[in-house]
Parts: structure tokens; C-alpha cells; sequence
């Protein structure tokens, strides 16, 4: 549910919303990713911003402007290994998921670039909450250093079930809310994963629309607007927790959540994508704070 929308039933609709994204979906599907841009934006046009989808008029550029970004999104896309997707109706139901999140974040500023992400009073330091023993998910800190790199390329070489393979995080803070909402996700999974699995692992979560752009131009599939600009979505690997016999506990924790509409939740193929509902935030917020 956005702000400002009546109070309705959040996972009710966030379902009814989604299932209206995947109809959209399997028209694109059955299009085929070699299909004119017209008739892409025509079947977009025709699903969006009517019914469950009518929200999407309230967002910058209204249901045409999104048909329009999709449509593009879909006569551009190349398969790679960089890219959350398979095909190019599999990218434009990421995008369309995303736009979930901007119902609920639409009207929360960017953070534009790097030194606003550092400067932002509302984040916290992961690195000093794992060093109090406060974060129970693992991550990796992206680096630009030799040695830290020489580290990375070891690890990954030699000890592959240690951490997955990847930069790191861009940026070391994050919402504290966001923070608990992942420790209840690494507390549920690790309850209902093999033993000796390791915890759940964040590949990403505050960016600045600085970072997302060059994202971006290496080829990864990095849309904008999006949650993680805004502080409010993190990606978790699924792919590397499949070689612990984990990644159905995680799939599930992920998937009840999503039915709970505490999450939206996006399979992006390697790893899985979640926004928290702003309903949520209060939450979350609290239990961070009780964590002290």
C-alpha cells in the first residue's frame, strides 16, 4: 500500500497487483524477444495503468512512461551474464515489479550520489553493527585496493563455499529498519536450513543513482528509478546458497513474507530482490532499536 492510498488489505493487493504484472508478462512471452517496438509498447499499454495497475498514473511519467522505459527495456535487452535476466519479457517483469516498490517510495528522495549516501543521518554502519555482533546476514564490502581485491580473488579461488563471488557492497550503511527486517529473514532461514549452512548473504543494498548509472553501463541490469536509490531494497544470494542444500529455506522464509506483504519479492535469477512495505518500517524500526 503507497502512502496516501486508503487503507486497504497490503498483501491483498500486492498480490491482486502482481498477478496483473505476470498476465502482462506472459502476453510479452508469447510476443518473443524479437518483436517491433510497437507492438511491445501496445501490449504494455493495453495491460498497464488500468485496475490493480491504475496506481501506476500516480508515479513519475504516468502508465505510458513506464510502457514506454519497458519497451525499451525489452528491444534493447541481450542476454549475459551480468544481466538479473533471461530473456527480454524476464527484464520487463523485473521492471514492472520494481514499479511495486515506488508505490510504496515514489515520493522519497534519491540519494544522487555517493557522498549523499555517506553523509545520510538516517543510515547506520554496518560495519560497527557486525562488529557488536548485531547483524546475523554476511556481506561483502566492495574495494578498489590490491590487497583487498588479492583477498576477494583467494577467497573465492580457493575457499568457494566461504562467501560468494561478487564486488561487495558499494556502501557499508544502511536503514536500520532494513537491517532487522534482514536479520529476521537470516534468523528464519538459518532455523529452517541444513546444518552447517552458512547465513543468508546480501549482495546489495543502499545505492546512489550515481552507482546504479554505472552499474548500468558495465551491463548490469540496473533500472531506475529503484528502491535501493532510496534505501528501502537489498538483493540476497540465492544461487551460491544452493551448494548448502539451503536455498529452498530461503526461497520459503522469502515467499511468506512476500504473502504476508511484509516484502515485495523479485526472483532475479542469481539472487532475489525484496523492498519493505512502509507498513512494516515502525516494525522493524523498533526492534532495531530494542537490539541495543
Amino acid at each position: 500500500m503507497a502512502r496516501g492510498e486508503p487503507d486497504v488489505d497490503t498483501a491483498a493487493l500486492l498480490r491482486l497487483r502482481r498477478t496483473k504484472i505476470d498476465t502482462v508478462y506472459a502476453a510479452l512471452a508469447e510476443l518473443g524477444s524479437g518483436a517491433p517496438k510497437p507492438e511491445v509498447v501496445e501490449v504494455l499499454e493495453a495491460g498497464l495503468g488500468e485496475g490493480e495497475l491504475a496506481f501506476l498514473d500516480d508515479l513519475e511519467g504516468g502508465h505510458q512512461g513506464l510502457a514506454e522505459q519497458a519497451a525499451e527495456e525489452f528491444v534493447r535487452f541481450e542476454p549475459s551474464r551480468a544481466s538479473n535476466a533471461a530473456s527480454s519479457a524476464a527484464m520487463v517483469r523485473i521492471l514492472l515489479l520494481q514499479s511495486l516498490d515506488m508505490a510504496w517510495w515514489g515520493d522519497v528522495p534519491d540519494y544522487l550520489d555517493d557522498l549523499a549516501v555517506q553523509r545520510a543521518p538516517e543510515l547506520v554502519d554496518l560495519r560497527e553493527l557486525r562488529g557488536a555482533g548485531r547483524i546475523e546476514f554476511g556481506f561483502g564490502i566492495a574495494s578498489d585496493g590490491l590487497v583487498h581485491r588479492g583477498r576477494d580473488f583467494l577467497v573465492h579461488r580457493f575457499w568457494p563455499d566461504r562467501e560468494p563471488g561478487g564486488p561487495g557492497l558499494p556502501f557499508v550503511r544502511a536503514r536500520p529498519a532494513m537491517v532487522a527486517a534482514l536479520n529476521e529473514i537470516a534468523a528464519a532461514t538459518a532455523r529452517m536450513a541444513p546444518t552447517g549452512a552458512p547465513p543468508i548473504w546480501v549482495n546489495s543494498m543502499v545505492r546512489s543513482v550515481e552507482h546504479q548509472k554505472k552499474l548500468r553501463r558495465l551491463g548490469f541490469s540496473a533500472l531506475l528509478p529503484s528502491a535501493h536509490c532510496r534505501g528501502w531494497a537489498a538483493d540476497i544470494e540465492l544461487q551460491w546458497f544452493e551448494r548448502f542444500g539451503a536455498a529452498d529455506a530461503l526461497r520459503e522464509v522469502l515467499l511468506a513474507q512476500l504473502d504476508a506483504g511484509v516484502l515485495n519479492v523479485i526472483d532475479e535469477g542469481r539472487a532475489w530482490h525484496v523492498c519493505l512495505a512502509p507498513d512494516h518500517v515502525a516494525r522493524f524500526a523498533a526492534i532495531h532499536v530494542a537490539s541495543f
